[in-house]
């Protein structure tokens, strides 16, 4: 699901009757499908909830435009989650803040499915769940979003002043970003066109294309386009409408969007029945209810076979004009539902009443609570000094037997329980020691691997001005930093293997040797010949052992890592540079460019193609910086959030002026101030350069 932010999801499909599709015309790319594989194993896996979570997410992501049965399911998942993590004792403020975030967004989305299909009264339900843990969080972007899709709902049952209200409301609220401010304003036209206004309306959709084009929205363009064309069709401008329909029909095609494309489809029907090209209609219109049947969009069948019923009317196909029209009765009145139209406005309006009357209501059953607690504290009192007094007497007689038995009990119990101590002491000693041996291996494990690294003589004899924040997620990790020099060239790299802990130190050794093998031995340095040599090497290695034994695909086809490197020329300061899915920051001036790395790891791939090499002129005083993804992917902040590749730009570019050491101390207490509490997801390398 693209966002705007974590709430404001699927927003863009709120044009005048257009339900965004779950499902689309395009299909997974190979990069989805392996993407969407990689989120499975996390999810099976033993991983935290946090990382399960992440995972359903970014799945969720990638698929609710294809499948929205799947989208169900997902948020359903997240839901079920979510309750669970609550129902849990002793959890923390940030694993509280992550569910509580999760839970809205997943109604959030669950209520959109239910707008699509028509069922309005669940979909309310949702989204008030949405809105109240919103205000629950204090989250006024969020709260914004609900709102918003609230007054869709009413935008859709045709009250639209209720509906301008929300909207405006929402945009008072979240008027900053340019999505949501896209999406509010291209909603208030929606509703100023019905309330014929369509001055106000051309005006708002007008300033909602410009905000969507600047945040290259292509479905908040799309979508505000056809509305363009609608208020062209209501000035009975048929030609006018026409292009923008076809602009908005060309993008939901490129997005793949059935609901959108079924829409534009129609409307364009509609303009040529107009025209009195009503065999062109047809084609198009068929075409649209096809789509529309498959989107499960019942508004878009409607207007699909009111189109073709004035088409074959035309046509005189009399048995087709009857055929449609009885399909749009069926359709149209299914749209009609008074009794849930009614139900809908009265728990809307009731919503905020029930909420401070559940607040007094509790406030009456604790006051209620406490007089009755009082009231049976001292009767209870009264009875238990009657039943001591009367029981006091008999408790006498049978204290003296009592004591001597128990005496003899204690006796052979302590017997017991000496014997049951020294077992669990044996037992424990045992523990301790297998754990002695498994941390004293990792910790060799750790030397063997420190002493593979360039040491810091090395790394300031070369590189002089640099920094390398390095943090191991656990004692090894699968990320490292790598230096050679050759002749007058000096090759540096930053690298994030497969996994972390222990697996992904053993990866580690396996890269490492194979970039020192591809150099040294090989004298290779080209960045690309190197990353192509490297990945054969890798390869080659991890197709080694027991020809015995049947490996599946999946058991190696991950095993390798990604690596941006670089080649450095000390006489001419030409830099080359050649990425496998890590790509290369370069400042100059408080101007950040960056270069992108090839879409493929250092390892097994279902697409392998050779590495290329980018080159750069650098002169004095530019920076160069590498890193992998475990600073960007980082949970904290107030919220649980990832840090983010953007914000980690914006702190190198804030601090650039400063030395590197000083550098690597902003950037370290930043990442230790937005974890927090939390644990640290992954790995963590980062390399500074200044020339």
């Amino acid at each position: 699901m693209v966002t705007i932010t974590l709430f404001v999801i699927k927003n863009y499909f709120l044009i005048l009757f257009l339900c965004l599709s779950h499902l689309s015309i395009a299909q997974l790319t190979d990069e989805e499908i392996v993407y969407i594989d990689s989120l499975k194993e996390v999810i099976a896996s033993n991983a935290n909830d946090s990382l399960k979570i992440d995972a359903y997410i970014n799945w969720d992501n990638i698929i609710y435009i294809y499948d929205s049965e799947l989208d169900v399911t997902i948020n359903q998942t997240l839901l079920e989650l979510c309750n669970e993590g609550l129902s849990k004792s002793g959890i923390s403020k940030g694993e509280m803040l992550l569910y509580y975030r999760t839970k809205g967004l997943a109604n959030n989305n669950l209520g959109l499915v239910c707008v699509q299909y028509g069922d309005y009264l669940k979909a309310l339900n949702h989204f008030h769940v949405s809105q109240t843990i919103a205000e629950k969080l204090n989250d006024t972007l969020k709260i914004a979003s609900a709102i918003n899709n609230i007054g869709m709902i009413y935008d859709h049952l045709g009250d639209s002043e209720k509906a301008l209200e929300n909207y405006k409301r929402s945009l008072e609220l979240d008027g900053d970003d340019l999505g949501s401010r896209a999406a509010y304003l291209n909603n208030m036209g929606i509703c100023y066109v019905a309330l014929n206004d369509h001055e106000k309306a051309l005006a708002c959709y007008q300033e909602s294309l410009e905000l969507a084009k600047q945040g290259e929205d292509l479905m908040g363009q799309a979508n505000t386009l056809c509305n363009i064309g609608l208020i062209h069709v209501k000035e009975g401008e048929d030609e006018m409408a026409r292009p923008y329909f076809e602009q908005g029909l060309s993008i939901y095609k490129q997005v793949g969007n059935k609901g959108g494309t079924a829409f534009a489809l129609i409307s364009i029907g509609d303009i040529d029945n107009v025209r009195g090209n009503h065999k062109k209609a047809v084609k198009l219109c068929l075409e649209g209810l096809d789509l529309a049947n498959q989107a499960k969009s019942v508004m878009h069948q409607k207007e699909g076979c009111d189109c073709l019923y004035e088409a074959y009317k035309n046509l005189g196909d009399l048995a087709n004009s009857l055929k449609y029209h009885e399909q749009f009765v069926v359709l149209r009145d299914s749209l009609r539902n008074d009794e849930d139209e009614q139900d809908i406005m009265q728990q809307d309006f009731t919503f905020a009443f029930e909420k401070d009357r559940l607040a007094d209501s509790l406030s009456f059953v604790n006051q209620q609570e406490t007089d009755r607690l009082k009231y049976a504290t001292a009767l209870e009192r009264k009875q238990n000094f009657q039943y001591v007094l009367f029981a006091g007497i008999g408790i006498l007689i049978l204290v003296g037997g009592l004591i001597f038995r128990g005496y003899q009990r204690k006796k052979k119990d302590n017997e017991i329980i000496a014997q049951q101590k020294h077992e669990v002491e044996l037992q424990k000693e045992i523990v301790d020691e297998k754990n002695r041996e498994i941390t004293d291996s990792i910790n060799y494990a750790k030397r063997i691997q420190e002493a593979i690294l360039p040491n810091q003589e090395m790394v300031e004899k070369y590189l002089p001005e640099s920094f390398i924040l390095y943090k191991p997620k656990d004692i090894v990790a699968g990320d490292f930093y790598w230096l050679e020099k050759f002749e007058d060239k000096i090759i540096f790299a930053v690298a994030d293997c497969t996994g972390h802990g222990v697996p992904g130190a053993m990866v580690s050794v396996v890269c490492h040797n194979a970039l020192n093998r591809a150099v040294k031995e090989f004298g290779l340095v080209e960045p690309d010949k190197i990353l192509n040599k490297t990945r054969e090497l890798v390869i080659g290695t991890f197709e080694k052992g027991d020809q015995t034994v049947q490996l599946k695909s999946s058991d190696v086809i991950r095993d390798g890592m990604d690596i941006g490197l670089c080649v450095l020329n000390t006489k001419t300061n030409e830099l080359a540079f050649a990425g496998a899915n890590n790509g290369l920051y370069h400042l100059r001036n408080n101007e950040m460019t960056e270069l992108i790395p090839d879409k493929q790891p250092i390892g097994k791939y279902a697409e392998e193609r050779n590495f290329t090499t980018q080159n750069i002129s650098l002169i004095k005083g530019d920076l160069i910086y590498l890193f992998s993804d475990g600073f960007a992917d980082q949970f904290g902040g107030p919220d649980g959030k990832k840090f983010k590749y953007k914000k980690l730009k914006e702190l190198l570019i804030e601090n650039a002026p400063l030395k590197l050491n000083d550098q690597m101390t902003v950037l370290t207490n930043a990442f230790e101030k937005w974890k927090g509490g939390l644990e640290q997801v992954d790995d963590v390398c980062l390399m500074g350069v200044r020339i």
